[in-house]
């Protein structure tokens, strides 16, 4: 199996991860405004993602492009940031928020698979090159 088709598998997982976040995230929202759940939390927003995924899926990805050599144009760099940073950041947050309701009461095992999520996500991206 080659890097491109890692890449692939892995961007269809993190689209599958994001969205059941954000089913769970409206379904609780759907229940608080028909009475019959808590209020929800400004942390239930998926967009809002710790800086330090950011960085992990930054780093993880620069490496990835460093290892293929990947030719710096701008088309190339938008492809790279969007797939490389942006998705694996938000399906690193989708997890913590998945697995706690809000992400701030993650254990550190918790923390420690979101950022191995950023990592894979962006090393992975160059192969969609």
């Amino acid at each position: 199996m080659s890097i491109e088709h890692i890449a692939v598998i892995v961007l269809a997982v993190e689209v599958v991860v994001m969205v059941s976040a954000r089913v769970g995230v409206e379904r609780r929202h759907w229940a608080h405004a028909k009475g019959r759940g808590p209020a929800p939390q400004a942390g239930d927003d998926l967009t809002f993602v710790p800086a330090a995924l950011y960085g992990i899926a930054a780093a993880a990805m620069a490496v990835g492009a460093l290892a293929v050599s990947v030719e710096p144009t701008l088309g190339t760099l938008a492809t790279v940031a969007m797939f490389g940073v942006l998705l694996p950041a938000f399906t690193a947050n989708a997890v913590l928020r998945l697995s706690t309701r809000d992400g701030r009461r993650a254990t550190p095992g918790l923390r420690g698979l979101a950022a191995t999520v950023a990592a894979a996500g962006g090393l992975v991206s160059v192969g969609l090159i």
